[in-house]
């Protein structure tokens, strides 16, 4: 095979392996945020919220973080608030929150931390949003007076789908034959490649 035939079938390989993933789009709208005004409101808008009371819903995600009476929570209203992608979320946006400070003595009644392995719960949390809390170095945050359970999360399942298998098969073979097209013309005397 010639250096110009290796390059025909990488290409080749290329265009197919760009016209499956072209259609590895998620269908469907991803879930809103749950709050209004959502998290990426309070990002964009921080001087419109300032001070204002706000009822926050969203998963807890990550870990309590314990400071004497009092605690950090990290509250989600992303579009995977509700359930992860291996569940059914559609894909969308990205990864937002808003970090509570609030009793530690509330955080007791959370089950369930988000993370790899967890779908954290689904609370409501209200208090105040601070653009730039003077209490706590000018952070965004939320001062909650109340933490209500909405959901209970679980443990996450995500188990190992045969199209998953498929594509690890044929992305080998084609690493294995582009590798093997290039040594062979790279083996090949240099007047034979012309």
């Amino acid at each position: 095979m010639t250096s110009r035939s290796a390059r025909v079938a990488c290409a080749l390989a290329a265009l197919w392996l760009l016209a499956l993933t072209a259609g590895c789009r998620a269908e469907g709208t991803p879930e809103p945020s749950p709050n209004d005004p959502s998290s990426v409101m309070l990002i964009e808008q921080p001087k419109k919220h300032d001070g204002t009371d706000v009822k926050f819903i969203g998963e807890v995600i990550g870990e309590v973080m314990r400071r004497g009476d009092m605690a950090w929570l990290h509250i989600n209203d992303d579009p995977y608030y509700l359930m992860n992608v291996e569940e059914g979320a559609q894909l969308g946006g990205y990864n937002s929150g808003m970090a509570v400070w609030l009793d530690a003595e509330l955080t007791q009644k959370i089950a369930y931390y988000g993370d790899y392995k967890h779908e954290g719960d689904v609370v409501e949390v209200a208090g105040v949003f601070n653009a730039a809390c003077a209490e706590h170095g000018g952070d965004m945050d939320i001062h909650a007076k109340s933490l209500e359970m909405v959901r209970v999360g679980h443990v996450v399942v995500d188990p190992v789908h045969p199209w998953k298998i498929a594509w690890a098969i044929g992305l080998s073979l084609i690493t294995a034959g582009v590798g093997a097209l290039t040594r062979l013309s790279r083996d090949r005397p240099i007047d034979a490649r012309r």
